[in-house]
């Protein structure tokens, strides 16, 4: 049974499901070995870890972008509320004052549902790593995030959801933040009335900013323009200053080519590579020295129908662990994702002053 999984999906268990015992007995055997054996080897948990790790099973949407707008969500729901013109028009002058005064209102504002209290309490005080998956529809995105840090992210085929969701994974080292960004970046919205680019470049900064590791995974079958597919990405580079904000902009990027035969690795790689090079030699602003410090990687992974398909994850969570921890604690990144996100509805809907942590 083991042998005619492992041929069937690909997935190599290293002798994981192989070792598992069977056994049958009837309900009322079970109950008098059970009862009267307290060392029965059976499963035990905590309730309330339990719980935590039900709770973070379950993703939550933390924002949406709007007509050419970021807009953070409160408890997963969208409760904007109309800004009193006053401030509406002190921010647009870019009043120092007044822009922090608006961005603490916005923060001070924001919940994110269930996973406020594990960030604030159960686990506040263990350092925090972030992962974004990114790119163009049905790349496999949620598909990528799940096998990497068993979130249970919902991948469709459709543009039925938009804007950024959230999930949680505890290691030993670390609470693992994963942030799923469905449905963006697709070239064939760019010129629709509801898409724009600047949509586009604020959520690959909001993805830049808050991010260790940034994967973005295309399909180079369907899309041979790469300086367009890194469009997004190049407008985002000039518009926060990292220097300013050093618990920021710490992500290394990793471009994903999927479905790359054999043959077209070697090519495909080098293609990539000969775009970012020239991208670097540009003069001004680029997005990979300026947002990643200059960490990119390019990972052509093979076809699902291939036996590496999955083995790659591993590297991919290798990458990750060895990413410097830049957010100490959960509380202080709730902290930091909370003023981000008010940043980027406030201060980015003027284009003006921008306010450090």
């Amino acid at each position: 049974i083991v042998r005619s999984f492992e041929n069937t999906s690909r997935k190599q268990t290293d002798g994981e499901l192989g070792s598992i015992a069977v056994s049958t007995c009837t309900f009322a055997s079970f109950a008098r070995q059970f009862r009267s054996n307290p060392d029965w080897a059976a499963s035990r948990f905590r309730a309330g870890e339990w719980l935590v790790d039900f709770l973070c099973l379950i993703p939550i949407q933390i924002a949406i972008t709007h007509k050419s707008r970021f807009i953070p969500l409160n408890d997963g729901v969208l409760l904007e509320k109309p800004e009193p013109e006053q401030m509406q028009a002190e921010a647009s002058r870019g009043q120092g004052e007044a822009l922090r005064h608006a961005v603490d209102r916005v923060e001070d504002g924001l919940s994110l549902g269930w996973y406020e209290s594990i960030f604030q309490s159960y686990w506040s005080s263990k350092p925090v790593k972030v992962i974004s998956s990114m790119g163009e529809q049905s790349v496999g995105k949620s598909f990528a995030l799940n096998h990497l840090v068993d979130s249970a992210f919902a991948g469709s085929a459709m543009r039925t959801t938009d804007g950024v969701w959230m999930s949680l994974s505890l290691t030993d080292d670390a609470v693992i933040v994963a942030l799923d960004f469905q449905g963006e970046l697709d070239p064939t919205w760019v010129q629709s009335p509801e898409h724009s680019d600047q949509e586009d470049m604020l959520l690959v900064l909001f993805s830049t900013a808050i991010s260790n590791l940034v994967l973005f995974r295309n399909d180079f079958a369907l899309t041979r323009d790469i300086t367009g597919l890194f469009k997004p990405f190049q407008l985002s580079a000039s518009i926060l200053d990292p220097s300013s904000n050093p618990s920021l902009f710490q992500s290394t990027l990793v471009v994903i080519i999927k479905d790359v035969t054999d043959s077209d690795r070697d090519e495909v790689t080098k293609e990539f590579s000969l775009t970012l090079e020239k991208l670097v030699e540009e003069r001004g602003y680029n997005f990979i020295t300026h947002l990643h410090r200059g960490g990119h990687n390019i990972i052509p992974w093979p076809a699902i129908e291939s036996k590496e398909f999955y083995t790659l994850f591993g590297s991919i969570k290798q990458r990750l662990d060895q990413q410097p921890t830049s957010h100490q604690s959960a509380r202080q990144f709730l902290h930091t994702l909370k003023i981000l996100m008010a940043e980027l509805k406030v201060c980015l809907r003027f284009l003006s002053a921008y306010v450090t942590y």
